[in-house]
């Protein structure tokens, strides 16, 4: 039951404050007229007509009551008219103002961000007025300051993510510099960077210079260079952006604009690597939120650039690393095929010639005894000579120019297999000749990895296999043997592991690279996959 008189009064709270507030201010003042009226003609017909019986007769009091009531009912009725209008003057008064605030609430949460509500009076609706401007400007304020963040994030963002593509450094920089410009709404800048190592600065880039300040910049015109250079090269720059003069501004006929640039060091890991310099005009401050701006965007391009200074650095180490080994191997192979051709021609044609006069010694010699000496050492010039065959041929074998990795290798686990008893499977699927330096490289490595295998092994069987794969060639050297274990093979006793390391290195000197895989009892396996251009990955398929 309680329920259900709680729900009856719930109802009728929410009919009556639904009822619009014009309404409800003219029941307020019609109200109390409408009462007054009606109470005032139901005493003159009761309460008046008793004292009225003493003084007068009944039918008198009668007629004087029905004149009271009829006259209290149309003066009811007047005033509860004029109370109508003027209360609707009031409502008037009363709402204007606020169904205005109400609109232009609406207006602005509509975008229309200028617009400001009207203060009708200086009273409580007045001063909600100038709440809701206050409010508005705000809010305007707010949504400004959000905009403005958000653009400064965006601009941090774009060099973030151009850095992390990384992207070549000069387009991150004008990237950087034209992000700079836009949102401190400037005209031009520019960006010097300096190599610590070499104590060399170039222009590495500019926007929006002007044609008259280009000569100055390049440094073309014989001109000085402005301070932050100066001190840049002096490495006395220091990590703060500041605002200074600019000797390369100045006297270039520039109208209306002031010889002075904000400067922004590049610097990190207490390494300068350069300066960002904007244009600034002369009547202009920068803010402190501004300066907060360019310190983020500063620190993180001084990284940025840090990074490809390093990477630079790092290629070209590698580069001449890679010179080295390049230089290494072709002085090595050099060094080989001048000896195969000195043992050939030299020691061959001369061992050749000894067995050709102990030929003719032993045919002139008429004791047994001295034949049978010349006999022995015909044999051992001959087992010499083919010693010397066979060690020129694996110097610079001839099969590798004429023929190919293919037959070179099948020819290489012939003789090897021939010499240890080593069951060597070969199988190529590379149909036509490589590159000299690759075909060689390969050849090497396989000449080095079977050696290993015969010294280390104790194997009984190894597969070599030779295919082109995508755009590379992929080569596989797999035995049987005991293998070892990977982690173990460090430098021993003063000893490097140079067949190892000298394969690793000839892979790399082509680009290629190789892994090798072992466990103990369970053989070794060495992958070399080398990459090739794409003309002749389609000639070796």
């Amino acid at each position: 039951m309680n329920n259900f008189f709680d729900l009856i009064q719930r109802t009728i709270r929410q009919l009556v404050l639904s009822v619009p507030i014009r309404w409800k201010i003219i029941g307020i003042g019609v109200l109390p007229v409408l009462i007054l009226g009606f109470s005032l003609n139901y005493w003159i017909t009761t309460g008046l007509a008793d004292w009225l019986s003493y003084i007068l007769t009944d039918t008198r009091v009668e007629a004087a009551m029905n004149a009271g009531s009829r006259s209290v009912m149309f003066v009811t009725g007047i005033a509860a008219f004029l109370s109508i209008i003027l209360l609707l003057l009031l409502v008037y008064i009363l709402t204007n103002p606020i169904d205005t605030l109400k609109q232009t609430a609406k207006r602005v949460a509509a975008g229309e961000y200028h617009l400001r509500a009207e203060v009708w009076a200086r009273d409580e609706i007045g001063s909600m007025a100038e709440s809701v401007n206050q409010m508005i400007d705000n809010f305007v304020a707010i949504q400004e300051d959000l905009s403005e963040t958000n653009r400064q994030l965006e601009a941090v963002n774009r060099i973030a993510l151009a850095a992390d593509r990384e992207s070549e450094i000069h387009d991150v920089l004008f990237l950087t510099l034209e992000s700079m410009l836009d949102l401190l709404g400037l005209e031009y800048g520019w960006v010097y960077l300096y190599d610590p190592e070499v104590h060399k600065m170039h222009l590495a880039s500019w926007r929006g210079v002007p044609e008259a300040v280009q000569p100055a910049l390049l440094q073309t015109d014989g001109g000085q260079p402005c301070e932050s250079q100066r001190a840049l090269e002096a490495g006395v720059l220091g990590g703060e952006i500041m605002v200074e003069q600019c000797r390369l501004l100045e006297g270039r006929g520039l109208q209306g604009v002031a010889a002075q640039h904000i400067t922004i060091p590049i610097e990190a890991r207490n390494i300068q690597f350069g300066v960002i310099n904007l244009a600034f005009p002369q009547a202009r401050e920068l803010r402190e939120d501004e300066i907060a701006l360019l310190e983020a965007i500063g620190t993180k391009i001084s990284e940025v650039v840090a990074n490809a200074w390093l990477r630079i650095k790092l290629r070209e180490k590698e580069a001449a690393r890679q010179l080295l080994l390049e230089s290494l191997v072709t002085a090595q192979e050099d060094e080989r095929r001048h000896l195969a051709r000195e043992l050939h021609d030299q020691a061959g044609q001369g061992l050749t010639s000894l067995l050709i006069r102990l030929k003719a010694l032993e045919n002139m010699c008429e004791q047994d005894a001295l034949k049978t000496k010349l006999t022995e050492m015909q044999g051992l010039v001959s087992g010499t000579i083919q010693e010397i065959r066979d060690l020129s041929y694996s110097l610079r074998p001839p099969a590798l120019e004429e023929f190919g990795l293919g037959a070179a290798i099948v020819g290489l686990a012939d003789e090897i297999a021939s010499q240890t008893g080593l069951r060597i499977k070969v199988k190529n699927r590379i149909e036509t000749k490589l590159p000299l330096n690759i075909e060689m490289v390969l050849y090497r490595i396989v000449q080095e990895g079977l050696t290993n295998v015969v010294r280390h092994a104790e194997a009984e069987k190894v597969v070599i296999e030779l295919e082109p794969r995508e755009n590379l060639v992929y080569l596989k050297l797999e035995d049987d043997g005991r293998g070892f274990d990977p982690v173990e093979v460090r430098p021993e006793d003063g000893r490097r592991h140079l067949g190892l390391i000298s394969m690793n290195e000839r892979a790399e000197l082509i680009g290629g690279r190789l892994e090798m895989y072992s466990r103990v009892g369970a053989g070794t396996t060495i992958e070399v996959r080398v990459p090739l251009p794409e003309l002749e990955m389609q000639n070796a398929i």
